[in-house]
């Protein structure tokens, strides 16, 4: 709610997961609120489906994923104010990914910085353990 707040409020002028969730959410139960998308864009960060190497029980970690992209778990996530990881699946109760200005951010550059940011805290976190 605080990070809603911020948002509304103007003090702060970045979208971020979860933001549309409450804003939506609350619009749907009455409260006085719009949602407006920078004219310049913004980033839509996707969220991976992924299985680890190690997860104990494969199938049903593959069936799960599956689960995640069924017609009825994309169904699901569009009524919940969120945006489905599938484009032919349309929100009712919310802008819909192709109706949100975006910037097309350089994610190779951004995981090579964060690769970079993820070794130097590892590094101070293995010097203070060690």
């Amino acid at each position: 709610k605080a990070a809603l707040e911020a948002v509304t409020t103007g003090e702060v002028g970045a979208l971020v997961a979860g933001v549309d969730y409450n804003a939506y959410s609350s619009k749907a139960k009455g409260e006085p609120i719009d949602i407006y998308y920078p004219a310049g864009g913004t980033v839509v960060n996707p969220r991976p489906a992924m299985i680890l190497k190690t997860a104990p029980n494969m199938d049903n970690a593959k069936a799960f994923v599956d689960y995640l992209f069924s017609d009825e778990a994309q169904e699901l996530v569009a009524k919940a104010y969120l945006l489905p990881g599938r484009s032919d699946v349309k929100c009712d109760s919310r802008s819909n990914l192709e109706d949100i200005p975006q910037i097309k951010p350089d994610w190779e550059k951004m995981m090579a910085e964060a690769s970079e940011d993820s070794a130097k805290v590892n590094e101070l976190c293995s010097a203070n353990n060690g």
